[in-house]
């Protein structure tokens, strides 16, 4: 067996993550979706920023569109119990409001 010759190095590559930071606000990761320090909100901002691709995709089949809407319902419900996890971090609260009320501008017909 052939011995490495001293010094020699071997070629090593490194992924790194972007990230987006404003003056007011959390980062935000490379699919828009602010970055919270609370694991439950962040799978849930991941989750929501998932189905609102799909609702959007779905917006022009009114069949899909009634489910979704259904769907709609009960993520909103679901969404008050986040705004209560990020009451004590006020900069992630607007955040996550911004955030979501850019989602709901997009939702509108143009």
């Amino acid at each position: 067996m052939k011995k490495k010759p001293e010094g020699d190095t071997t070629a090593t590559t490194t992924t790194t993550t972007t990230e987006t930071t404003t003056t007011d606000n959390p980062p935000v990761n490379n699919s828009g979706v602010p970055t919270f320090s609370d694991p439950d909100v962040q799978k849930f901002a991941n989750d929501y920023a998932a189905f609102i691709t799909e609702y959007k995709a779905g917006m022009s089949d009114p069949a899909r569109l009634a489910d979704l809407s259904a769907k709609m319902t009960d993520w909103s419900s679901r969404s008050t119990e986040i705004g209560m996890k990020l009451a004590t971090k006020p900069e992630e609260a607007k955040a996550w409001a911004d955030w979501v009320l850019a989602l709901t501008k997009d939702l509108m017909p143009k």
